[in-house]
This record gives structure tokens, sequence and C-alpha cells, in this order.
């Protein structure tokens, strides 16, 4: 398996400017669309666009360069080789990200050290609140979720053991079962576990004993008032690069505009020649989706719980259903209910969600363009002195300035296409995290299922709980953002501007209806099954694999214009 998909390590010892028989072969498999004389060395480089997506490097020290060809690269003054910690970067939630003006405090927080395990490049025109929030989550997101279902699991331990921590209840709740009803517990027991998340997402590079990475942040590790620290730090720059095992990319569209943010990618490239690495491209925007899917579902949740009781879960209302409704129009008559109860959930919120499609779209079809039409002379930088430094130090490693451009151009451009249609447009784990509170409530009623041996309802309940978190939320997403990509600009105005959100909104409605009306019992295991194998296939559909089994030859990346496509090709 090629390790630039899988993300297993690489032992490619070849020119690199030559493939050898073994990368043509991966190239047939994995990059078809892509001409044979790619750089293996710029493949190992990109990451998936759109997606925080791991590649790694051979081990460090194996460089195929020699000493003297590396010298530029050299740390010039150990002492000067600063990092400082992400507990450092994220107290305060972040305040040192806000401003590019730095003191010798903030030169404080750094301390020497021989290797640096991230270096983060980002552009000071970027929000600091919007690398704040992705730099939280790219670190505390895996530490975060695990708290969250260890507080979960220890709830509902003490509850098995006869212990359990009294949850409020609104009042009893009921399912449509198949020719009965089935008790429904509706409380807040899925409420620690968020807070939880919540608190560890902010919190937890703050965890005492928790091992610190160490991470490169210019205002911290490079001196900001002494003017000859600052500029034998600058002339480093290279040697901070090569020292570090892995690159964070706080990607935004304005990244590529500013000139020290391609020195840093052309001078990790160079290095990756022959010395470990590891890159991780962070589009900014998609963790800020990710916590507002969060917080929308929980307020969902609390409003299921609150007015679930008295509407669609009362036993008046099940009761009714049974004696008035035939047994064969159980499951369509809740999935008309739940369906017309999600319209009135989703229809402010996916107006919403349908405006950061649009915008998430277009900044990736704004990254393809950017690549593709890069030009060093129109790369920004306040102190035109420094545009001089930077040009000789590309045409040292790659022949000459237009030599680097066309990198960028080709092989660059087209990897990232090609990552971007295998990732899909949102990552599926995003998805995941925003539905945790759904998880969380789901289990609480499964478990109370379980201890009145209900164990078919259980079954049911768990099943549901995976169809909202996995599957619902994600085939829903995935459909808005290709609708933006797919509906004519010629429908998208007047009235037509509507058509989008109404579509989204009716999508999320009708799925999370057919998921929720199963819920109780009432449609036999024969239906059951193929509606979640169906669910399984959209999920994976969603996620840009379709394009792997299609072996590689897709129309056109996802967020790219047909005019684009056609540029391209």
């Amino acid at each position: 398996a090629d390790s630039n998909v899988t993300g297993h390590s690489l032992d490619s010892r070849e020119n690199p400017r030559r493939m050898d028989g073994v990368e043509s072969a991966r190239s047939k498999i994995w990059e078809s669309p892509l001409k044979a004389s790619t750089s293996g060395a710029v493949r190992q480089l990109i990451s998936a666009a759109q997606s925080s997506v791991s590649v790694r490097m051979r081990p460090h020290g194996e460089s195929q360069r020699s000493p003297e060809f590396l010298g530029e690269l050299a740390v010039l003054h150990p002492e000067l080789l600063r990092a400082t910690t992400m507990r450092m970067v994220l107290r305060r939630f972040g305040s040192i990200l806000r401003h590019s003006a730095g003191a010798a405090s903030t030169f404080e927080m750094s301390k020497p050290v021989e290797v640096i395990a991230k270096f983060l490049s980002h552009s000071w025109k970027t929000p600091g609140w919007l690398k704040t929030i992705a730099l939280m989550y790219h670190e505390n997101v895996f530490r975060a979720t695990v708290s969250a279902f260890a507080t979960a699991i220890c709830l509902h331990g003490l509850e098995f053991a006869g212990a359990g921590v009294p949850m409020p209840l609104v009042g009893p709740s009921y399912l449509l079962g198949e020719t009965n009803m089935h008790q429904l517990r509706l409380d807040t027991h899925f409420v620690p576990p968020c807070l939880v998340f919540i608190l560890v997402l902010i919190f937890g590079q703050e965890v005492p004993g928790l091992a610190q990475s160490t991470c490169f942040l210019d205002k911290c590790c490079i001196h900001q008032t002494d003017q000859e620290k600052k500029m034998q730090g600058i002339q480093q720059l290279g040697g901070f690069l090569r020292s570090s095992h892995r690159m964070v990319i706080l990607w935004q569209p304005e990244y590529f505009t500013r000139l020290w943010c391609v020195y840093e990618l052309a001078a990790f490239h160079y290095i990756n020649l022959g010395v470990s690495g590891l890159v991780d491209l962070l589009p900014l925007k998609l963790p800020v989706l990710a916590l507002s899917l969060f917080c929308y579902h929980f307020a969902a949740t609390a409003a299921t719980v609150v007015l679930g009781p008295t509407l669609v879960f009362s036993e008046m209302h099940v009761t009714w259903i049974l004696e008035n409704v035939p047994a064969a129009l159980h499951v369509p008559w809740m999935f008309m209910i739940l369906s017309m109860a999600m319209l009135a959930f989703y229809s402010i919120p996916g107006f919403l969600l349908w405006k950061f499609c649009k915008s998430h779209m277009e900044d990736r079809k704004m990254l393809l363009k950017q690549l593709r039409g890069f030009r060093m002379d129109l790369a920004e930088c306040q102190v035109e002195s420094d545009r001089e430094f930077i040009e000789s130090k590309l045409t040292t490693w790659f022949g000459g300035v237009e030599e680097f451009e066309l990198v960028i151009r080709t092989e660059v451009a087209e990897l990232v296409a090609q990552r971007m249609q295998y990732s899909g447009p949102v990552p599926w784990t995003l998805m995941f995290t925003g539905s945790l509170s759904h998880v969380f409530f789901l289990a609480s009623a499964a478990v109370d299922a379980v201890i009145r041996s209900d164990w078919p309802v259980a079954a049911h309940i768990a099943l549901t709980g995976i169809g909202i978190s996995c599957f619902t939320d994600a085939i829903a997403v995935g459909v808005g953002l290709r609708l933006v990509d797919r509906i004519p600009r010629r429908w998208q105005v007047g009235v037509g501007k509507l058509i989008g959100p109404i579509l989204l909104v009716l999508t999320f409605s009708f799925l999370n209806g057919i998921v929720l009306a199963m819920m109780g019992g009432a449609a036999p295991w024969f239906i059951v099954i193929p509606v979640y194998v169906v669910l399984v296939f959209l999920t994976w559909l969603m996620s840009g694999r379709w394009h792997c089994l299609r072996g590689g030859r897709a129309s056109r990346p996802i967020g790219t214009s047909q005019e684009q496509s056609e540029d391209s090709q």
C-alpha cells in the first residue's frame, strides 16, 4: 500500500527527480491522472487538502544529501534553536496568536532544544481565534473524546452496580413497538460526558503530568526586540525546519499570499528530499464546523429530553397510534411525525450550515486556484529586502524561482487535487465529533433498556445511536457540500437562492426521521438491516472513496469548478 495514502512509513531512497519502477507502479495505482515524472519527494510532502492527513517520511538522519549540500540549513546558533510548548501557545485561549507583536517576555516562553516536534506555519493575517480553535481541536480532540466516553462508561457502570448517580427526568416516555409500547428513558445522563468533552478540548494541554510536545512559533522562538538575535534567528529558519519532525500548516486562503509562508514550505520541501518530516494541512474552518455541530446537537438533544415526554414520545400519542393506526402504517406514521419535528429543528441551523458549505467549497477552489496560478512576485512581504534573501535560497534549492513556481503549479497542485478527491470535503471523524451528544443520550436509553432486560429495544436504540452519530449527519453534510458545487449559478438568483438550504434541511429531516422511526422496534429486521446497509454505503460514498473504487478516474476534484477542471486538462 502507498504510504502517501495509508500513512505508513516510507523508505524511498531514489533520486528525487527520477522515479524507479516501484514508484511508477504506485503512480499507476494511486495517482493515475498524474504524469509519471511526478516527484516522489513532493508526494511525501503533500497531505490531504481540507482535512488533516499525516504523511510519514524516512527516519531522521537518513539524508542522501552531503553535509555541504545541507549547510545552508544548518543550525548556526545552537543556543537560539528554541521551541515552546502547545500549553504555552494555547494558554489564555491563544492570546499569543492574536497579533504578531512580540517582546522579551514572549521569547522567554521558549527554551533551547535539540529537536522540535511541530513547526507551526501560519500567516499573521489569519484571525487568532481561528488558529486557536484549530490547534485546540488538533491537539486535544482525541483525548477529549476518550475522556467523554470514559465519563459515560463510569456513570453507567455505577448504574449497573446499583449506585447510579440520579439524573432528573422530565416525565415518562414511550417508544412505539410492533404491537405495543416500550418504556424510554429521556434524562440528562448525556450532560456530564459532553461537559467533560468541552473542558478537555479547551484545557487538555494543561493536564498535569501530560507529555508536552515542543513546537516552533516564530513569535516565541525568534527574539522580537533584540535585532541581532532576531537576524540570527531569521537566518537559521532553515535550521528550525531541519530540526522539526512535523510541519503543521494552519491554512486559510491568505496563506499562499505571504512570502515567508512560501519560503517555509519551500525549505521543508527541500529538506524532505532526504530528511525526516511530517506535514499536516489544517483548514481552519473545519474545527469551527465540528464545534458548531456539537453545540447545536447538544441543544437539540436537550430539547428532545424536555419536549419528548409531552409530544412525540408521550404515552397519549403512542397509545393513540396503537389504537387508531394500522400496524402496517406504524413506521410510516412515526417517520412523518419525526421528520416534521426534525424539519423544525433544522430549519434555522440548516440555512447557517448552507452558508458554511458555500464558504468551505469556495476555500477549496481558492486553494487549487492559488497553487495552479502561483507566482512569487504576487506573494506579499513587509520588508522587500527579505524577498531577495528568499529568492536566493529558492535558486539554490530548485535551480531558480521559475523552477520552484513550476513545482507548485504542477506537482503540488495536482497532488493536492488528488488528495481532495480521495478525502472528501469533510472528514467523517469531524462529523462524528459533532454528534457526540446523540451518542451519550441514546446510550443512556439503551443502558436503561438493558437493566430492564428489554434486549430487543436496547438493540434498536443502540442501532439508532450508531445511525444518527455515524451516518445521517455525515451524509447530509456531504450532500450539502456537493449541492453547492453542482447547482448551476443561474438557478441561484432570487428565490432560487433558497433551493440549496431547503434541500439540505429536507435531507437532514428525511434521514433522521427514517432512523428514529425504527427506534422502538416497529420495523422488522428485514427492513432495518437493508436501510442501514444503504446508510453505510452513502456515508462511504460521501467520504470520497467512490473515486478510489473507480480506479482514480474522477471527472474532477470535489470543490473545483468545471472551468478549472477543463483548464487543468
